[in-house]
């Protein structure tokens, strides 16, 4: 997500294990991973991806970060969090692992199942959709912490 990510050494892990699982932290990914809500289970890339795969990628300044591949463009992808618009170019060498599920709840999906394809297909199809309820959710975020600061 866009928030550092600070538990683990995202690196040293995958090359040990090949897969980790970790509580992403941040809203980039909303409405798909909740901040603080899901574990998601990532492994080692060994392939390039393809658009909507979810990698976890790491940015100049160290940040490990997890959004959406939109784009494969050769030697980079074009990436975007699911509750973001802006879009990021990645170098293939930066991009770490990719999603293979994650738990809602006590429920394990995975990026394999037909109703989460189809309802991630659907979310960036409906491009003026989206918009609005990426403005809506941050609005109601903005609310929330001024209400709560205000309360303290």
């Amino acid at each position: 997500m866009s928030e550092r990510i600070k538990s683990i050494n995202y690196k040293n892990e995958l090359e040990k294990n090949g897969v980790i699982a970790f509580v992403p932290i941040g809203n980039s990914m909303w409405p798909t991973l909740k901040n603080r809500a899901q574990t998601v289970i990532v492994e080692r890339k060994t392939d390039r991806l393809k658009p909507f795969d979810v990698a976890l990628y790491e940015r100049g300044d160290g940040a490990c970060v997890l959004h959406r591949v939109l784009e494969v463009l050769e030697g980079e992808y074009i990436i975007c969090g699911d509750g973001q618009l802006n879009l990021e170019r990645i170098k293939e060498e930066k991009v770490l692992a990719k999603m293979v599920g994650f738990y809602r709840k006590d429920k394990y999906i995975e990026v394999t199942d037909p109703k989460y394809i189809k309802s991630v297909e659907k979310w960036f199809k409906r491009k003026r959709y989206r918009w609005l309820k990426l403005k809506i959710f941050y609005l109601f975020n903005a609310v929330k912490r001024r209400l709560k600061k205000g309360q303290n």
